[in-house]
């Protein structure tokens, strides 16, 4: 698999090339374009997306398509709902923790599955399930806004509609942010994510909920 992630930060296009008998899975609606190189397969959850549904997945649809190469140099081109950023990790072995609206596309070898985030996802208006990508290949993630990675190694405090993914190796805790000094204050959360440990977490610069906020305030009446 080849790939090249262009017009970032804003306006994220990520078009990837795939050798004959190559496969990718994506977000159900992600695809912008592709060349007639491919077999496509939707899924419904794909073992991953429970029943449970969108309200609870973060955005995140209950299908997936499965989009297999026939023929060398099949391209296919995906992007996100919002005008933000895509990023990418080589998983080998390991594991990435991400919001649930966060997963555009991955290798088929990649698991990922919902996990419970228990009352602090709730609290926190993320959704009661957060996704865990596992196992080796590429994995591709998207936001509302820029990608931007900080590596952590003691403690870091972040915004909890900020929050995109992070390393499965660092632990955290929610906690009530101070007002006036996080986004999420304004879209009525006010809470934010301590995270200990040696590891890297990625953020996004803007939050929809602002953006909806912001948008409300222009609509008549």
């Amino acid at each position: 698999m080849n790939f090249k992630i262009k017009h970032q930060p804003s306006y994220s296009l990520i078009e990837i090339s795939l050798k004959q008998g190559e496969r990718i899975k994506t977000e159900a609606g992600a695809m912008v374009y592709m060349s007639p190189g491919f077999q496509v397969q939707t899924k419904f959850g794909s073992g991953f997306l429970s029943a449970l549904g969108n309200k609870f997945l973060g955005g995140e649809t209950l299908f997936i398509n499965e989009y297999t190469s026939v023929s060398d140099g099949a391209v296919l081109a995906l992007a996100t709902d919002l005008a933000g950023d895509i990023a990418h990790t080589k998983l080998d072995n390991s594991t990435l923790i991400m919001q649930g609206g966060a997963f555009l596309a991955s290798s088929v070898d990649v698991n990922i599955k919902p996990i419970f985030g228990g009352l602090k996802s709730i609290i926190g208006k993320e959704g009661v399930f957060l996704l865990k990508a596992s196992g080796s290949g590429d994995l591709f993630y998207t936001s509302y806004g820029v990608i931007v990675p900080i590596d952590v190694d003691g403690s870091y405090i972040v915004d909890t509609g900020h929050l995109v993914a992070f390393e499965e190796n660092l632990t955290y805790s929610l906690k009530k942010a101070s007002k006036g000094l996080f986004s999420s204050i304004a879209s009525g959360e006010g809470f934010v994510f301590e995270f200990s440990g040696k590891g890297k977490i990625w953020i996004q610069s803007r939050v929809p909920a602002g953006f909806i906020n912001w948008v409300n305030r222009l609509l008549p009446g």
